[in-house]
């Protein structure tokens, strides 16, 4: 009797060992482990600047094995670094109901991406002697992408020059970059002057660098404001001058060739003798 039970027993302890390997090898047979594939009907993509999350996700579409379509399930996960100038790689992913993630990466180009832009608001002059100068207070940053982004600002400093017995030179670099990992540099000269060349009467521009895109227009003359002098914008009508005053010097000036151009605004008095000068700083955008 005793025999047999043992037998019983072990025989039980198979069965259920058995049972719950069966059991066990089922549910992990049955487990989805698989992610959803991603498909895209077009590995790049033309967008605009503007476009959304929605607008990158054009024409792409996620199957799972177990649940079918689930292209609802996509988003935009990341954006890299620009790898071209107007060039990001766009990375997606989808998921199905058992969190299994897939990804998917491809190329997105901005049609009407530019590069940062500075904005300088008036002219570097400052009288011999200024002590803490704050040359980055005339200047600001803008981005297509990131907005006003003139916190990102970087200067440096060149070598000072003498620019004849009334001034001297300054040389100063400006490097902004954007989230995009693009940078935009440019090289000014500060003027440091004596009264009398400081105090000297001057074109006064509403702003002192513009950009154009290539082959695109520039109203030169809409840059004209008054007349510049002392650290002051004043009107023509206070200095007795009109802007029939000033002529401008375009210094080969191409809106079809990108590059950096500096146009000359001089100032003459009313009997056509030559007085202050000031400068705007064109780029030509490629």
């Amino acid at each position: 009797m005793m025999r047999k039970l043992r037998i019983a027993i072990l025989v039980f302890f198979v069965v259920t060992a058995a049972v719950f390997a069966y059991v066990t090898i089922q549910r992990r047979l049955s487990v989805d482990y698989n992610a959803p594939s991603i498909t895209a009907e077009d590995d790049v993509i033309m967008v605009s600047i503007a476009a959304t999350d929605e607008d990158l996700l054009r024409g792409m579409k996620a199957y799972d094995k177990i649940d079918g379509d689930v292209t609802n399930t996509l988003f935009v996960v990341s954006k890299s670094k620009f790898v071209a100038k107007n060039t990001q790689q766009v990375r997606y992913a989808a998921f199905d109901s058992n969190k299994n993630v897939g990804t998917f990466t491809r190329e997105v180009v901005y049609i009407d991406y530019v590069s940062p832009r500075f904005h300088l608001y008036a002219p570097l002059r400052y009288a011999t002697g200024t002590t803490g100068i704050d040359y980055l207070e005339q200047f600001a940053a803008e981005d297509c992408l990131d907005g006003n982004i003139t916190n990102q600002i970087k200067i440096t400093f060149g070598k000072v020059t003498a620019a004849g017995i009334s001034s001297t030179t300054q040389q100063i670099n400006l490097q902004v970059t954007n989230s995009g990992g693009d940078s935009s540099v440019l090289e000014l000269t500060v003027s440091m002057e004596d009264y009398l060349m400081f105090s000297q009467l001057a074109p006064a521009l509403r702003e002192y660098i513009a950009y154009v895109p290539k082959g695109g227009v520039i109203d030169l003359e809409s840059y004209i404001v008054g007349v510049w002098s002392a650290g002051s914008n004043r009107s023509f009508s206070d200095a007795k001058l009109s802007a029939d005053n000033i002529t401008i010097n375009r210094n080969g000036l191409n809106c079809s060739v990108p590059g950096r151009y500096d146009v000359i605004y001089q100032l003459k008095n009313n009997l056509g003798e030559d007085l202050g000068t000031a400068t705007l700083i064109v780029i030509v955008e490629d």
